[in-house]
């Protein structure tokens, strides 16, 4: 190895020659709070105007308009994070009870008071509100790899609300020594039309030694503001994508794609000048044994000139021969030049495949940018479910454990309660379920009738209910869990949002059926089952006390999950665990007669892993 390398054989053996003496840490060194890696280099190329980012900002912002797939990608995650608002909760550091209920009314005014301020562009827009702020700055968070969030403040230096700066407008400030080493951060700065306008960085002046910022000149001063020539800048809060290109500035991730986004602009255009001129020849004229006159071949060039908006015309092609001695037929002959119908399949498929990319890097289902030709009604839910846990649920957390930091606990000094954004499409109402039946099952009949129900998410009985709230599960006799549920026609029938549609009747030509089985069920609230092997279809009536029986139809049940509900040991448990939440269904609106009976199903018939 060379001598240079950091990593040669010379500082392999001074390494060789470290000895560590414990009794001295504590002691003998000092903790060092602080990151001692290097800085970069040589990256302000004017001081005071802001370092140069990776990419341009403003070209990575123009590419919002130029592709409709990447726009609407960019877009969607941005309201998915942020756009349904938030909720302010205890901080993860203190319980609900103890979490102070004076920071609480001091968070809440801020994002919820009337005389909080939002806004998205300089004074003089209107004013606007929370979820608007962050959705706009988390689009160019998603757009161009960073995003600024100024900070809008009272006389005494309170904030007051929050407007959203054009990301692609603001650059990084650092100062530099004399050997060009960056050493110290001196905020931002504005640059549009050869204006700037400075700002600092959020929380310099909440800090011990508070910093300030000159917003006409960029003079950085601590202790007090009185020593600026102007008022004290507003400050920024900046968030970027982390990335390992760039280390004050973020890089989106889909700039792995520009090449594909560009290469389907192209493929746009082209299609484009095709359909406005139709001038991309697909056949040749061929004439043998003659000429085409002049005034034909004339005829020809004006037609090819004027095309656009008529390109279904007619000419008429006059031919002389080459010699009035020659007996040949003249033959005016189309030859094809290219296959339109290929060549339109091919650009079809083309752009099909640069959707698909560009989507890819975004990590947004395809079923949310409209394109569903690989999706179902039943991976549709799923892909929306990835996609808000895997990449919408973690931005969100980063994002709020930032406004938390600079915000509630910096500036407000409010550490007790942060923010969680609403995080919509990961339903699991069926895990959900299961966890809580988990809990209750676990307590061994020490938990009260109320309190299971609690822990699923019911209502207490009501009081003319023939079993005591107070009663212990463990005095309920057999299936304690199914009796404590009972009563409420939300938790054993499936959820409307699972409803796709409603059938008259049944149909009792089932029976007709080769393999159609049917039961009767010893259950407080499941009557009958019959199940159609062949269309995969369960249908199940419910038994009612408090009002009219329900019948409904599962769709597309494998055969196991019938075996398998018929040798359970409770057939209304095995329905709330593995069928009601699981399955699309259809309501039979005229449920007043009982299901056809057909053959009963062969109790041997278990299949593997019940019993």
């Amino acid at each position: 190895m060379s001598g240079d390398d950091p990593d040669s054989d010379t500082n392999a053996e001074s390494v060789s020659k470290i000895g560590v003496d414990v009794t001295k840490i504590g002691g003998g060194l000092e903790k060092a709070d602080n990151t001692t890696q290097l800085n970069e280099r040589r990256i302000a190329t004017d001081i005071g105007r802001g370092i140069q980012p990776p990419y341009n900002p403003g070209r990575l912002a123009a590419f919002m308009e130029l592709n409709e797939t990447h726009s609407a990608a960019v877009r969607k995650k941005a309201r998915y994070e942020v756009g349904h608002g938030h909720d302010i909760v205890p901080h993860r550091s203190v319980s609900s009870e103890d979490a102070s209920e004076e920071q609480f009314e001091t968070v809440r005014e801020f994002w919820h008071g009337s005389d909080s301020k939002w806004m998205v562009g300089p004074n003089g827009t209107a004013a606007t509100t929370p979820e608007e702020v962050l959705e706009q700055a988390r689009i160019d968070y998603h757009a161009i790899g960073y995003c600024a969030i100024e900070i809008l403040t009272r006389a005494d230096g309170t904030p007051s609300g929050l407007a959203h700066v054009p990301a692609r407008t603001v650059r990084v400030r650092k100062a530099e020594t004399e050997d060009n080493e960056v050493v110290k951060g001196h905020g931002y700065v504005q640059i549009r039309n050869g204006r700037t306008r400075y700002f600092g960085e959020a929380g310099d002046r909440y800090a011990d030694e508070p910093t300030f910022v000159d917003k006409e000149t960029g003079e950085v001063v601590t202790g007090t503001a009185e020593n600026l020539d102007n008022e004290p800048a507003n400050e920024l809060i900046w968030v970027q994508n982390p990335s390992p290109l760039a280390l004050y500035y973020g890089v989106p991730d889909w700039v792995a794609a520009t090449r594909t986004i560009a290469a389907d602009e192209a493929a746009k255009d082209y299609n484009h000048q095709f359909f406005e001129y139709d001038t991309i020849p697909r056949y040749a004229i061929k004439v043998t044994g003659g000429e085409l006159k002049e005034d034909s071949k004339q005829n020809l060039r004006n037609l090819f000139q004027n095309l656009q908006g008529s390109s279904h015309r007619t000419v008429l092609l006059e031919v002389a021969k080459f010699s009035d001695g020659l007996d040949d037929d003249i033959d005016i002959e189309l030859e094809p030049l290219s296959a339109s119908r290929t060549q339109d399949m091919d650009f079809e498929n083309f752009r099909e495949r640069n959707e698909h990319e560009i989507a890819k890097v975004h990590e947004v289902p395809p079923v949310l940018l409209n394109r569903t030709e690989t999706s179902n009604r039943s991976n549709s839910k799923e892909q929306v479910q990835e996609f808000a846990l895997s990449v919408i649920a973690p931005e969100q957390q980063k994002f709020a454990a930032r406004l938390y930091q600079v915000l509630h606990q910096a500036a407000f000094d409010a550490p007790d309660w942060t923010i969680e954004f609403t995080l919509r499409g990961a339903e699991q109402p069926k895990d959900e379920a299961d966890v809580a039946r988990s809990r209750v099952m676990a307590s061994r009949g020490s938990m009260t009738v109320d309190e299971a129900r609690a822990e699923v998410g019911l209502d207490p009985l009501p009081e003319e209910h023939p079993v005591d709230g107070d009663t212990l599960l463990a005095n309920l006799g057999s299936d304690p869990i199914e009796q404590a549920m009972a009563g409420d026609r939300p938790d054993y029938l499936p959820p409307a949002e699972n409803r796709v549609g409603e059938r008259a009747t049944v149909d009792f030509t089932l029976l007709d059926k080769q393999g159609v089985e049917s039961m009767e069920f010893d259950s407080s609230n499941l009557d009958q089952g019959l199940y159609d092997p062949e269309e995969e279809e369960l249908y199940i009536r419910f038994e009612r006390e408090d009002g009219p029986d329900s019948l409904y139809v599962y769709l597309d049940v494998p055969p196991e999950v019938w075996e398998g509900l018929v040798n359970a040991s409770s057939h209304g448990s095995y329905h709330y665990d593995n069928i009601r939440l699981d399955y699309a269904y259809e309501e039979i609106t005229d449920n007043h007669s009982r299901l056809p009976e057909g053959p009963a199903p062969d109790p041997d018939e278990i299949p593997a892993g019940i019993g």
